[in-house]
């Protein structure tokens, strides 16, 4: 549900689902989701943990990211205002947006 050219993190998205954000991460790394490369740490950087679920992958999420759209600062820190909030992630959910459910 998060747009190309958006990010948010893990917390936020924890938030969201009630839980924390280490199960996220951990589930996010095991199970197949779309645009996971799209969730980053807390300061805005794909986390030192992240995998694909698919061995073959090797693309680099940050070249990814930067691909679709996500501006990042000379330290490695995806722009903040494109960060979805979890107010903002709520919306995009209620909004029928296809994307995650409890």
């Amino acid at each position: 549900m998060i747009p190309a050219g958006r990010w948010t993190t893990y917390g936020d998205l924890a938030v969201l689902l009630g839980t924390a954000p280490q199960p996220l991460g951990n589930r996010l790394r095991s199970h197949p989701a779309p645009n996971a490369h799209r969730v980053l740490g807390s300061q805005g950087t794909v986390s030192e943990g992240f995998s694909w679920p698919d061995p073959n992958c090797t693309d680099d999420p940050r070249q990814l990211l930067e691909t679709e759209g996500v501006r990042f600062s000379a330290y490695g820190h995806a722009d903040p205002t494109q960060r979805l909030c979890p107010t903002e992630l709520k919306q995009l959910q209620s909004d029928g947006v296809p994307g995650l459910t409890r």
